[in-house]
């Protein structure tokens, strides 16, 4: 009797990883703020009219590696850009997991999103 057939998702290195790549400004972005631990760039995709990612310079993968410091630095850096950028409404998402398109911590910031829009 034969063994069923594994698959096996390969996760990138983070010498691959594209945020880990910005980050070392190894590949361009377009940079709207930058502290010790946190870099907030535009989205190249945006789904707002103020799409930011908000990516720690450390990799984690997601929430689950993450500890408390970091997520104060998210709000502190949110609630910067809004204030930066006058918006009167604002969202922050975060993907964990297999719901993430990469594997590497980051926060979205959609800012002048209405209530109806779907997440």
């Amino acid at each position: 009797m034969s063994k069923p057939h594994q698959a096996f998702i390969l996760m990138p290195t983070m010498e691959d990883c594209i945020f880990c790549r910005i980050v070392k400004k190894e590949v361009p972005a377009e940079i709207e703020m930058e502290t010790e631990t946190l870099l907030a760039f535009k989205d190249i995709n945006p789904k707002a009219p103020v799409h930011l990612l908000l990516v720690p310079k450390k990799h984690y993968r997601d929430i689950t590696e993450a500890d408390g410091e970091i997520w104060k630095e998210v709000r502190e850096v949110a609630l910067l850009v809004a204030k930066e950028k006058n918006l009167k409404s604002f969202r922050l998402v975060h993907n964990a997991g297999e719901a993430a398109a990469i594997p590497h911590m980051h926060v979205h910031l959609l800012g002048e999103v209405s209530v109806e829009r779907e997440v």
